[in-house]
């Protein structure tokens, strides 16, 4: 069987893959710390026939509005914190651009992104 190698670009180094063992280089899930924290984000968007706002939430749940007012409280009630404004132009961004690549533009009317919110979840510890 050929053996398996991932090749580091910068230095042309190679780490040998190790079928049966753990590479000494492997650190511990316990002690791997997450760059990002894990979180839900939910958007605040307008422009829709059903209501004038409507709020996106986890698993896909959909609320419209009237007023701009009930949206916000409603989902700052569920323990959502509005995004800082470089995180939340950057999903704003990234939401405007996974949009606009469908080709044929998107089935559904995704109105105008108005505010990003997200609520950290707790992680477990080991």
């Amino acid at each position: 069987m050929d053996q398996l190698a991932l090749i580091e670009p910068t230095t042309s180094k190679q780490q040998q893959y190790q079928p049966h063992g753990i590479s000494p280089d492997v650190v511990p899930h316990a002690n791997v710390r997450r760059a990002f924290p894990v979180m839900n984000i939910a958007t605040i968007s307008s422009g829709f026939e059903k209501g004038d706002f409507l709020v996106r939430e986890e698993k896909g749940q959909r609320v419209y509005f009237d007023f701009f007012e009930e949206a916000f409280n409603y989902i700052a009630y569920k323990g959502y914190i509005r995004m800082t404004g470089e995180d939340e132009k950057e999903w704003i961004d990234t939401m405007n651009n996974v949009h606009s690549s469908v080709k044929g533009g998107m089935k559904y009317n995704t109105g105008k992104l108005l505010m990003v919110l997200y609520k950290p979840l707790a992680v477990e510890e080991d």
